[in-house]
């Protein structure tokens, strides 16, 4: 069974008040001024998809509709012992199947007292100790069910973000915070290994980057440059990631503005993160957050739209986190399910 709606509640601005997701969607945009928990529902997202609710402290309230196959987990048939009374999948798991149920979880994952929104009766018609048996093997099943999330490879880009020369590594991670970016992309262009094609950023990367700038610009190349001496605080040894367009020549992301770097960061994400992971981007959640702070207008709408056809295409799910929606955005996206605070 699936839930299909959740909220929490007990985390930082989320205290007493319970918020979360009625549905997710190909992309989710979370709107707010600071301060209002925009990223503690990102915090619930990781825990989505990480699907260890318990050890945190937050209680959850779940809905969503019974199925056969998780209530037999439960109400087994051809089994007609104990409290129950009567067979158990037939008089009992049987009748609750296309039902929904709303329940909650403390923080400890134990299930509450489920209820129905639509009225159902869960009274068994073998009084009051079978009615309580049927309650404690539904909350039994209720411990168990999952998210839609559950079990993505969670991808977070923060709003505090940058792409800086760094020194040569092997361990290909990409933080939150844009550490690693440059390793990432110096390993697949000057390696000799198979395993990271130079096509992926010399290619890939480089045809979305020159997609989502549109008439802003357009890069023939990307490239990665040795510091073998300490020039403008740069470390000597440090390697430092270039772009070049037709007549400026390389010019590197040191002197390159915020936008760039964020757009490179997103698709460093979307399209390089699933390769050096070897999993396909439909096992992937991405949150990005305050992409509106580095972007001017034409640029940021580019690249919602790009962000649109990645998740329809390769049915993978993003969060967007703004401080406020763009006034075009209303009109331009169908699919985003816009969350107002």
């Amino acid at each position: 069974m699936i839930a299909d709606s959740i909220s929490f509640q007990g985390h930082r601005c989320f205290k007493r008040d319970w918020a979360g997701f009625d549905s997710i969607k190909p992309v989710n945009v979370i709107i707010g001024r600071n301060n209002t928990g925009k990223s503690q529902l990102l915090d619930l997202v990781g825990a989505l998809c990480e699907g260890n609710l318990g050890g945190r402290g937050w209680r959850y309230r779940c809905s969503g509709i019974l199925d056969a196959a998780s209530l037999q987990t439960v109400f087994a048939p051809n089994t007609s012992e104990g409290e129950l009374r009567g067979n158990h999948w037939r008089d009992h798991g049987a009748k609750l199947e296309n039902v929904r149920v709303i329940w909650e979880l403390d923080e400890n994952s134990n299930a509450s007292e489920p209820t129905f929104p639509d009225g159902f009766d869960l009274t068994s018609p073998w009084g009051e100790r079978s009615t309580a048996a049927r309650k404690v093997h539904l909350r039994q099943m209720l411990k168990a069910v999952r998210h839609p999330l559950f079990g993505r490879n969670n991808r977070r880009l923060l709003a505090d973000r940058d792409i800086r020369p760094e020194s040569p590594s092997n361990d290909l991670k990409l933080s939150p915070a844009g550490v690693g970016a440059t390793n990432i992309i110096r390993r697949y262009l000057v390696t000799s290994n198979p395993r990271f094609p130079r096509e992926v950023i010399q290619r890939d990367l480089l045809q979305a980057l020159n997609q989502v700038f549109g008439q802003d610009g357009q890069f023939a190349e990307i490239q990665v440059k040795h510091h073998d001496e300490q020039t403008a605080g740069i470390p000597e040894g440090y390697w430092e990631v270039f772009l070049g367009e037709e007549k400026k020549g390389l010019i590197s992301l040191s002197n390159s503005g915020s936008g760039l770097k964020t757009a490179i960061l997103v698709l460093l994400n979307l399209l390089v993160v699933p390769e050096i992971e070897q999993k396909e981007r439909s096992a992937f959640t991405f949150a990005f957050e305050e992409l509106e702070n580095n972007l001017h207008p034409a640029l940021l709408r580019r690249l919602f739209r790009f962000l649109e056809d990645y998740a329809v295409k390769e049915n993978a799910t993003i969060f967007q986190r703004l401080i406020q929606v763009p006034h075009w955005m209303s009109s331009a996206f169908r699919l985003t399910h816009r969350l107002f605070m």
